[in-house]
């Protein structure tokens, strides 16, 4: 079934134009955000990129060095690896859980061989991570502004 062009559904199609109703919302996702005016109760969500690690302890003062632990294989490495970002990523995600913040959150990557996460989140997500004294985070330049 085919349908001739310029039937009144082919605008849509197209996005919203600039001339539709400040009333009428775009549908989520849709990238017509712009164009449409956000209800007064519930303000449009901008997703950010995060990337979260865990806060470093404090540097023991200069003189002392504590002993070198033994050599170990790669294999224990990347083990013990993995084992500390599991770890970090269940603490991060009881943390959200804790502050009520799971809803402001989009995505969270799998824990991988280091203990660093990719969140894609609102911003006050990223407000109270920094606020946080167990976490490091900051937010990731979008590849467009290169």
């Amino acid at each position: 079934m085919s349908r001739k062009i310029g039937e009144p559904g082919d605008v849509f199609a197209r996005g919203l134009p600039h001339h539709v109703s400040a009333d009428v919302r775009p549908l989520p996702g849709s990238g017509a955000v712009a164009d449409a005016r956000p209800e007064r109760d519930t303000p449009l969500t901008e997703w950010i990129d995060v990337t979260v690690m865990p806060r470093e302890a404090p540097r023991a003062p200069r003189g002392h060095t504590p002993p070198r632990p033994p050599p170990r294989s790669r294999a224990e490495v990347q083990r013990a690896g993995l084992d500390e970002s599991a770890r970090f990523h269940e603490s991060l995600m009881r943390w959200l859980e804790a502050r009520h913040l799971l809803g402001s959150v989009r995505s969270v990557s799998e824990p991988g061989a280091l203990p660093m996460l990719q969140l894609s989140c609102a911003p006050r997500v990223l407000d109270q991570l920094r606020r946080a004294p167990e976490f490091e985070a900051g937010a990731m330049m979008p590849v467009d502004l290169f």
